[in-house]
């Protein structure tokens, strides 16, 4: 006796409702945890705006300067681009915070890196103390035709 367990049921004209409900639960609990991220981040906006102020407030600027130069260069799209921005600006600002945080950490990376390339490492020199090189000396190469005087064992008579 074989079981299985079937969402979708039978192959009759209901047999996709399974299916269909589980994809619905799963779409209902991704949008509610996204709408509590959401919700949580813009909670935290004006925070995360000053920190990104303080931290570099190039970025600010640039993303400014950038959306200045769509509106000059496409009206119709900078527009476009500032009312989804009005929507979405607690996402906007979470990006300029991490944008900020990631050029703030590098440029911490190239410092340390410019500063251990201009410090000199100690040292000490090291005096060569064999003298004997006798450990160098390799046997001279035998020429063809002739055989290596080796020792006569059982195993040589086998080859």
């Amino acid at each position: 006796m074989n079981r299985e367990f079937r969402v979708a049921g039978n192959n009759g004209p209901l047999g996709f409702l399974g299916p269909l409900l589980i994809l619905t639960v799963f779409f209902a609990i991704l949008f509610f945890i996204a709408r509590g991220i959401f919700k949580l981040l813009a909670f935290v906006t004006p925070v995360l705006l000053i920190i990104t102020l303080i931290l570099d407030y190039r970025v600010v600027a640039d993303f400014l300067q950038s959306i200045w130069n769509l509106l000059k260069k496409s009206p119709l799209t900078g527009i476009l681009a500032i009312g989804l921005g009005i929507f979405v600006y607690p996402v906007i600002v979470g990006y300029l915070f991490f944008k900020a945080l990631g050029k703030r950490n590098m440029k911490k990376m190239y410092e340390t890196i410019d500063k251990d390339k201009n410090t000199y490492t100690d040292y000490e020199e090291v005096e060569d103390v064999v003298e004997d090189t006798s450990f160098l000396e390799l046997p001279q190469l035998n020429k063809k035709g002739e055989k290596p005087a080796q020792e006569e064992n059982k195993y040589d008579r086998l080859f």
